[in-house]
């Protein structure tokens, strides 16, 4: 923990050269979503200029290492590190769209000179995570999301035939067909934190998130309003039921 206060918790990235299948690891933070870049090169782990790192680039790494989005704007400011590793990147370029930073343009450290006092971190949301508690199975039961590490539950104000058929994409389960639909479902009140309201989906949206909804963690509700979801299962499996295996 103490090694990312070192870095100022400013956030810049970035990664190795010809990074390919090289692994990259965010060290010194709270978790794994969070400290400074640092990527395996020729068997030693190097670091990353921050002056030719963006949002962009840091768009890119959190999603590479299934965190969630960047929390704050990069800066160059992390203090001197002269016992760190040495500078294996001096820029990347990203336009924010590549499944991993392989694919965005790496510079190597050769020219100009990167002081080790502009090292490259990163702060990523936790990952974000879905799932339907107190029911059945796993495609039925009260919705829970998960933001920051802490799971709470979701009011049912404006709750629509959409938003289920978000969540049960999510989750890779199917939609129940209209025709069986009955009352709102209810799987108790949950407790902890009510972390979405007025949720508002088109229907096409690959993740909850991705809905219009309050800020996190605002609201009007109790726990009493915790919305419950009801899907049908099905042999696929969607990126928030992987993630429980």
């Amino acid at each position: 923990m103490g090694g990312l206060h070192g870095l100022g918790l400013c956030l810049a990235l970035c990664c190795g050269a010809v990074i390919g299948s090289v692994p990259v690891r965010l060290v010194g933070g709270r978790s794994r979503c969070h400290g400074r870049v640092e990527l395996l090169q020729d068997g030693a782990w190097g670091s990353v200029c921050a002056s030719g790192w963006d949002r962009a680039a840091s768009r890119v790494l959190c999603r590479e290492l299934g965190c969630g989005r960047p929390r704050l704007i990069p800066a160059p400011c992390s203090p001197p590190a002269a016992d760190g590793p040495p500078v294996a990147l001096q820029r990347v370029q990203c336009s924010g769209q590549e499944p991993a930073l392989a694919h965005c343009g790496l510079q190597p450290r050769d020219a100009p000179f990167c002081p080790l006092d502009r090292l490259a971190a990163v702060d990523c949301e936790e990952p974000f995570g879905l799932r339907l508690s107190g029911g059945p199975g796993r495609c039925a039961g009260r919705l829970e999301v998960q933001r920051n590490g802490s799971w709470g539950t979701v009011c049912d104000d404006g709750w629509s035939a959409a938003n289920v058929a978000v969540v049960c994409q999510e989750l890779g389960c199917r939609e129940v067909p209209a025709e069986l639909h009955g009352d709102r479902p209810r799987f108790g009140p949950g407790t902890g934190r009510i972390w979405l309201d007025d949720v508002r989906c088109r229907g096409q949206e690959g993740t909850l998130q991705d809905c219009a909804h309050r800020a996190w963690g605002y609201h009007d509700c109790t726990h009493d309003e915790d919305v419950g979801v009801v899907c049908q299962p099905s042999r696929g499996m969607g990126p928030a039921a992987r993630q429980q295996l």
